[in-house]
């Protein structure tokens, strides 16, 4: 009986370790979402502004769309749990690829120097963004 109790307490133990080991992992891999985010709208703000050089907008922006497509693929391996539930996941996972579009909507339209469409996009890049941190629990918040 005393092994059977054991068990069960190291089980339990282990299973609350990888939960929690999950959602730190989440955590971080949003706050670099959240910063790559912020890149890109400092850059594309900067562009507008004619502070920075095109070729300086395009390679950011370039990064930040690899940086979106790595933690898409980083979140996506976490595995679900009573923690991170799956449509949670789906839902986080959905954000970060629009803000991964919108970013190579941005990237284009530098390209072609269209300044209305970056400063349209950078407003859809701040929603996604907000939309994306209202989907984080208070205690997770990066």
């Amino acid at each position: 009986m005393k092994r059977i109790f054991i068990g069960y307490l190291l089980t339990l133990t282990l299973l609350t370790a990888c939960s929690k080991a999950a959602t730190d992992r989440l955590t971080q891999e949003l706050k670099t979402v959240k910063s790559w985010t912020a890149t890109s709208k400092m850059v594309a703000d900067a562009w507008v502004r004619g502070a920075v050089p095109k070729v300086y907008a395009k390679q950011t922006l370039k990064k930040a769309q690899q940086e979106f497509q790595t933690e898409t693929e980083n979140i996506a391996q976490i595995e679900s749990s009573t923690a991170i539930p799956q449509p949670y996941k789906l839902a986080l996972l959905g954000h970060i690829k629009r803000l991964a579009k919108i970013t190579q909507q941005i990237s284009t339209a530098v390209e072609q120097e269209n300044y209305s469409v970056v400063a349209q996009r950078l407003e859809d890049l701040s929603l996604e963004g907000q939309k994306l941190d209202s989907q984080i629990p208070q205690q997770n918040k990066p």
